[in-house]
């Protein structure tokens, strides 16, 4: 297998689904509460043209009331990271996009990628990075279509985080589907610590968090107490946050594997039409030169990557690592890309 993988807001720098139960939760706003309705949804999707649509993509779509007149946030998560990332079930007010983006009058669409947390399991040789930007086209459609809950949104802005964020980057590139595109914990850059993620990992059947599942042979995970230094900036992190990160990791494929590290330094970006938010954390431990990214450093690399069609925004949170929503300080750029999105998105 290959090796792969201020607190200031003035970042604007240069088929058929099955629906489950609804569910609410609230969220405290000052003193008042806000009831978020969330629908816990199956969507049947392909890996391919022409395939069959044999698989399922689990996701969660909440918000607020009149959710077909809002924007809906679709959000894709990195490798072993499913839906979790985007809501993570610890002190939700400080680590959770999804409570932050509809408590500012968007909707979200929380996805378990294919091959993770409730979705389907394919062999581990089709879950890819072309693969998922095909499921991730087809749900997309479906939400302007009106399949999701029986609601159709006009607005659709595709959310990614690392590996999510080139599944975004590749959707917007080759199907056009969103209206918008934020990427996190990316940038097209091909470091010495990304190429050696690969030995921080060993099959997830090894690993006791997946004893029993029956996962195909080549699905991976990261090795037990890897994820505070792969991931965090641990001066700026909650332990139990890790802790808890540990708990709950998911899995990759040798699929995802071999066509994320091509998927890097790819020039596919210069397509994408949309406008565009790049968000990285300032110590992201994969991307950032000596551990340390600046907004003035970001825009100047990642500008050849993306057309002047894209209007390329850059917001460095700062002190972060790679995980850029489970660090001490995340409800900053959830409000970075609430504003983005009332912006650029409308």
């Amino acid at each position: 297998m290959k090796p792969f993988f201020r607190k200031s807001l003035s970042f604007l720098i240069g088929a058929s689904v099955l629906l489950l139960q609804p569910f609410s939760t609230r969220t405290a706003k000052s003193e008042a509460l806000d009831y978020i309705s969330c629908y816990k949804t199956y969507l049947p999707v392909a890996l391919a043209p022409g395939e069959t649509k044999q698989y399922r993509i689990y996701g969660e779509l909440c918000g607020q009331k009149n959710l077909s007149k809002t924007t809906v946030h679709v959000l894709v998560s990195g490798i072993t990271y499913d839906h979790n990332y985007w809501d993570f079930p610890y002190q939700e007010k400080h680590y959770s996009y999804v409570k932050a983006l509809t408590k500012a009058g968007h909707a979200t669409f929380n996805i378990d990628r294919i091959g993770i947390g409730n979705s389907s399991r394919p062999p581990a040789d089709k879950v890819t990075v072309q693969s998922n930007a095909f499921i991730l086209n087809q749900v997309d459609q479906a939400l302007r279509d009106g399949k999701i809950n029986n609601l159709k949104f006009k607005h659709i802005i595709n959310v990614g985080h690392s590996f999510g964020s080139i599944v975004v980057i590749e959707e917007a590139s080759q199907y056009s589907g969103a209206d918008g595109v934020i990427i996190s914990g990316f940038l097209h850059k091909l470091t010495p610590k990304l190429q050696n993620l690969v030995q921080f990992l060993y099959p997830a059947q090894s690993d006791s968090r997946f004893s029993g599942q029956n996962l195909p042979n080549g699905y991976l995970t990261t090795l037990p107490g890897t994820r505070g230094q792969l991931l965090y900036n641990q001066f700026y992190a909650d332990v139990k946050v890790i802790n808890k990160d540990e708990k709950i990791k998911q899995t990759l494929t040798t699929g995802e594997g071999e066509t994320f590290f091509p998927a890097v330094t790819s020039k596919t970006s210069t397509k994408i039409r949309v406008p565009v938010l790049l968000v990285i954390g300032q110590r992201d431990n994969f991307f950032c030169s000596d551990n340390v990214c600046s907004s003035k450093n970001v825009t100047a690399s990642e500008a050849e990557f993306f057309s002047s069609k894209a209007q390329l925004q850059v917001y460095v949170q700062p002190d972060a690592g790679h995980s850029v929503n489970l660090h001490s300080n995340a409800s900053q750029w959830y409000e970075v890309a609430a504003q983005w999105s009332d912006h650029f998105v409308k």
